[in-house]
């Protein structure tokens, strides 16, 4: 689940927005944000896209008394054009002691959160460049993390430090040093955290080794060797236990689970991994395929913070109570994202409802699986209670995080999802969703590493056309493309009634639907643009009795009522 400066969806997709909570009067607010550091994901430089980031190596020290940081970052180039010039961003409430390029000690311009820094002459295409950034100061702390990120500093009941980093709307520069963008995935990260004794650092990838430092602190070595979006980089750090568990993957592979929870819910969270974690895991990989990043570990955190899903790391702050749809709904949202978000990862901000949407309909289909029909179709409708229609799913143009992540893309996007498997089928509606991941159907025997990929929303309507030999695409233009959903418009007549779609622009939209005539159901397809129907005034019909058409219904009210009832919450 995604964020940026304020509460634009819940963490909680099924359910109604959530306003961002406001800090009390008396408690002073932090410096504001850069307003591009504070958006993450923004077009690139000229600068920025003449170098690739190979690889990242971050080593901090963590001072929770003084709610500081002090490090060096490290970022690996391969450069894509002659370049004499790297860029990286860094929050500029951060002070820079020093740059180094290839060990040497370099010149580098600042513009708010932008470095600039010199190479010394000019590098070729394919040659590399190491750029080190020393730095320390007070990270910005998050307004309300999730969504209005940044590091969150508690203390536990008994009085240790606790905290969290949560970035995704706002990207990785507000506590390291990095390009910020979701377009270049390093191939891998090694980050090395010192904290206080008595503490854990926990964050990606696998844990190479645990190391006393001097009598009062210890360094947490973790590795993470495959590509992940800088936003998914994150620090934990608390007084955890951490529980260890595997489990054997659909293609036989044995998966580490690693759980990292305060020390008195040590047994709460081994009950969620028993009760909800497995199950959740089984489903994943049996409907889609493999865990993502089996080599690595299936690894959660407890956190002061709601959640977020950081690759291979999800936070977890759910408090591990068990809700209304008979499932840990955080754990089971976030371990969505490991494929819908991480494993695959939208081109463009435009194209983020492939992480949302798909993230939201997958605890519905969930509950299909689990518990059948009557939990699958409430947390439908709870979820097309919250439907605003103000924006379309997928905008045009640059677009800003902000912009991109209206919480319609979760709404909405799920319930796209849920038509077009209605319409298309399971078998089609689940092939054409593993082939969008992985590149292939045939997934259960895939074997690690498995490579991630960057999708955007044409590339799912091609892959949906191609299986299904039609072409949807009036589908896609209509539910993703504009703010208002289409109409079904009712006409009554002596011995018949007709239905007509009302749509934005009068878009073509031949979606058939289902009717109930004195208790009979019967799919009518368009014929002509209209539906007609034999049934007089003395029959009892019932359009689409079980939704399964997105489509407008006067219980959701239009943007403009909507907006007044959440400025109302």
């Amino acid at each position: 689940m995604r964020f940026a400066k304020f509460a634009k969806a819940i963490k909680t997709p099924l359910l109604p927005l959530l306003p961002v909570l406001g800090l009390a009067a008396c408690q002073q607010l932090p410096p504001p944000l850069d307003p591009l550091i504070g958006d993450t994901g923004q077009p690139l430089s000229d600068i920025a896209q003449r170098a690739d980031v190979k690889a990242y190596d971050l080593t901090l020290e963590i001072f929770p008394d003084k709610k500081a940081i002090k490090g060096i970052g490290r970022t690996e180039f391969s450069l894509i054009k002659d370049s004499a010039q790297v860029e990286l961003k860094l929050d500029s409430r951060f002070a820079i002691e020093r740059v180094l390029v290839n060990g040497q000690v370099s010149h580098y311009q600042r513009a708010g959160g932008i470095l600039t820094i010199d190479l010394g002459k000019t590098f070729l295409p394919g040659e590399q460049v190491t750029v080190d950034v020393y730095y320390s100061g007070q990270p910005h702390i998050a307004l309300n993390a999730p969504w209005a990120g940044g590091t969150v500093w508690q203390q536990t009941e008994d009085g240790q430090p606790w905290i969290a980093t949560a970035v995704q709307g706002e990207g990785c520069d507000l506590f390291w040093p990095c390009k910020d963008h979701f377009s270049d995935k390093a191939d891998s990260m090694r980050i090395r955290l010192t904290v206080p004794k008595g503490l854990s650092a926990v964050t990606n990838g696998v844990l190479q080794g645990i190391n006393p430092v001097g009598d009062d602190k210890t360094q947490f070595d973790w590795l993470l060797s495959v590509p992940a979006s800088d936003y998914n980089i994150a620090l934990n750090i608390g007084p955890y236990t951490r529980i260890q568990q595997s489990y054997t993957g659909i293609n036989g592979a044995q998966v580490p689970i690693e759980f990292w929870a305060l020390g008195e819910n040590a047994e709460k969270a081994q009950l969620l991994i028993d009760n909800d974690l497995r199950q959740q895991i089984e489903f994943y990989e049996r409907q889609l395929g493999p865990y993502p990043w089996g080599n690595q570990k299936l690894g959660f955190v407890e956190t002061p913070h709601l959640g977020m899903e950081h690759q291979t790391i999800n936070a977890y702050g759910k408090k591990y109570k068990r809700d209304e749809y008979g499932f840990d709904w955080l754990l089971q949202h976030e371990l969505a994202h490991e494929w819908f978000g991480n494993l695959i990862t939208h081109e463009k901000l435009n194209d983020a409802w492939l992480h949302e949407g798909f993230g939201l309909y997958m605890q519905p289909a969930y509950s299909l699986d689990h518990f059948g029909t009557t939990a699958y179709n409430y947390s439908m409708y709870k979820s097309y209670l919250g439907l605003m229609n103000c924006k379309p799913i997928v905008l045009e143009g640059d677009i800003t995080s902000e912009q991109a992540f209206n919480s319609d893309i979760y709404g909405k996007g799920g319930w796209t999802l849920h038509t077009l498997r209605w319409l298309i089928g399971d078998k089609l509606f689940w092939q054409a969703t593993r082939e969008l991941l992985y590149g292939t159907d045939d997934t259960a025997s895939l074997s690690y590493p498995i490579t991630p990929r960057y999708r955007n929303t044409q590339d799912f309507i091609d892959i949906v056309n191609r299986r299904t030999g039609k072409d949807y695409n009036w589908l896609f233009d209509v539910y993703l493309k504009q703010a208002e959903l289409p109409e079904l418009v009712q006409q009554a007549q002596e011995q018949s009634i007709v239905l007509t779609w009302k749509t934005p622009d009068n878009l073509p939209f031949p979606m058939p639907v289902p009717v109930s005539v004195n208790g009979q159901l019967q799919v009518y397809q368009p014929v002509n643009g209209k539906i007609t129907i034999a049934a007089s005034a003395k029959d009892h019909v019932v359009i689409d009795p079980e939704m399964k058409v997105l489509r407008y219904l006067p219980i959701i009210g239009n943007c403009e009522e909507n907006t007044e009832k959440r400025k109302k919450r």
